[in-house]
């Protein structure tokens, strides 16, 4: 039996088109960071460092945020970081009192980590790292949506799919997965298969069609910055470009913040500290 000319070619041609839209779509909404201008030698905001390393990051995870919020916290004193030798593997980490600020839900987070893994108040700085990938993906999921949560609270990010263009794209959605009811019905039919095999076999072939693409959309993309996000990002690369011209900070351990101060959780938010050597130097294996 001849297939129908408009059967034909119906799936895969409206699911390219649907595809294309998405993508479209998708590359349209994506963060664009802007031009940071003149370098500036002081912070431009109060956004906390993990905000500024995934506002940087361009609303990406990113381990620099979880770093920059334990050395925040060592500054700010609810942490002490102690070099005891010349290793600044050796370092330790003690609980402190604070600045009397209330935390947020993820510097909280970091802050029980390290009561977790303390005895007596004190844990060395490498006995933070998971032992397991399943562990780690669970806390840093947890950390990092909670980063989020909060710049969209300060206005600076917000979802890069709105629900009116999640309901556009799955109403276009509608019209695959139509076409593969279609077509799934004509094939039945063809093999002489009974009705009630033809529509239970063209519903599970149309609904997998839908779910594919359900789930793309409903993905966790990242977030794109907002018009005042994208102003606030200007001021921290501008301040990063200051930070990159400071002699030094390159070669700071994770004890040094004691002297450094913030400056030093900034530095880590927006990589201007190595990566290369995790625990050598800034870095947690959080």
């Amino acid at each position: 039996m001849d297939w129908p000319p408009f059967l034909e070619l119906s799936v895969p041609v409206t699911l390219a088109v649907w595809v294309l839209l998405t993508g479209v779509t998708l590359w349209r909404s994506r963060t664009r960071l802007p031009e940071p201008g003149a370098p500036m030698t002081t912070p431009p905001g109060e956004e906390p460092p993990a905000v500024v390393s995934l506002m940087v990051n361009r609303w990406r995870s990113d381990e620099d945020a979880i770093d920059s919020t334990l050395l925040d916290l060592a500054a700010r004193g609810f942490l002490e970081l102690r070099q005891p030798g010349d290793d600044p593997a050796e370092t330790t980490v003690r609980l402190r009192k604070g600045d009397g600020r209330s935390l947020t839900p993820y510097e909280q987070q970091v802050l029980d980590r390290v009561q977790t893994l303390s005895t007596n108040g004190e844990a060395s700085l490498t006995s933070l790292a998971f032992r397991s990938w399943a562990e780690a993906r669970r806390w840093r999921g947890k950390f990092y949506r909670a980063v989020i949560e909060e710049a969209r609270h300060r206005g600076l990010c917000r979802p890069r799919l709105s629900r009116r263009t999640k309901r556009a794209l799955l109403g276009a959605a509608v019209v695959p997965a139509g076409c593969m009811f279609a077509t799934w019905m004509w094939t039945s039919a063809a093999l002489h298969a009974g009705l009630a095999d033809q529509i239970s076999g063209s519903l599970i072939a149309a609904a997998a069609v839908f779910l594919a693409m359900y789930f793309t959309v409903e993905l966790r993309w990242s977030d794109q910055s907002t018009p005042e996000g994208t102003q606030v990002a200007a001021g921290w690369l501008a301040y990063r470009a200051h930070l990159v011209a400071v002699e030094g900070v390159t070669d700071l351990a994770p004890a040094d913040v004691a002297s450094w101060g913030r400056e030093m959780s900034f530095a880590s938010a927006l990589g201007v500290l190595p990566t290369e050597e995790a625990l050598m130097r800034s870095r947690v294996a959080l």
